[in-house]
């Protein structure tokens, strides 16, 4: 594999607490080492997010969920075969994880982006990553870095700079751990898509 130093660089920044600037597949996201208390809080700090607001997690591959998460239904992982890489946030049950991540809750936001320099990240850091939009909060999420404005990029300690992102829609959150199943927010895959989508899948289970 080439060697990248916005790589090498974002994850030193990473493995010592430090917060970086990545893109994504929507917007570009602010994000820290999930399991470093310090850094989740200087992930709230930043952004001026509300601590009652859990941050979720973008994850490597599929094959991370069990690091973060527990009782797993079996539509989690026929929504993950369909939409991930994607724009599909999945909440579901939380494994050790941190108070400040879930906002004293017990629940996670997971995903899996399409966006090759973050997913190379993703895989040589060697674990999820927190990551919420690279913007103040109340203001609109950035698709190149120069949105940020100089009151974030001064915080953050290093940008990972990959030109403009496809947003400025974002992922679609999509909460499983509830009941019934309930989008949380709508983005670039609609409620539509995922109701029948669970109508398919329920149908099949009956009729397999």
């Amino acid at each position: 594999m080439d060697s990248d130093s916005r790589v090498t660089d974002a994850i030193r920044t990473l493995k010592s607490g430090g917060i970086i600037a990545i893109p994504t597949d929507t917007v570009y996201g602010i994000g820290a080492d999930p399991f470093n208390p310090d850094a989740v809080q200087k992930l709230y700090t930043i952004k001026g997010r509300p601590e009652n607001k859990p941050i979720p997690l973008v994850l490597g591959s599929v094959d991370d969920v069990d690091k973060v998460s527990q009782d797993l239904p079996p539509f989690f992982f026929h929504l993950t075969e369909k939409y991930w890489p994607g724009g599909l946030t999945i909440i579901v049950q939380a494994k050790n994880l941190l108070p400040q991540l879930t906002a004293g809750g017990t629940t996670v936001g997971l995903r899996v982006p399409n966006q090759p320099l973050l997913l190379r990240i993703l895989q040589e850091f060697g674990g999820p990553l927190a990551i919420t939009s690279a913007n103040l909060s109340g203001q609109p999420a950035a698709t190149t870095p120069t949105e940020f404005g100089n009151a974030l990029t001064a915080r953050i300690d290093f940008i990972v700079d990959d030109g403009k992102t496809p947003g400025p829609i974002p992922s679609t959150v999509y909460d499983i751990s509830a009941s019934p199943y309930i989008v949380r927010r709508e983005g670039v895959i609609s409620t539509e898509t995922l109701n029948k989508e669970f109508r398919c899948f329920n149908k099949h289970l009956k009729n397999s």
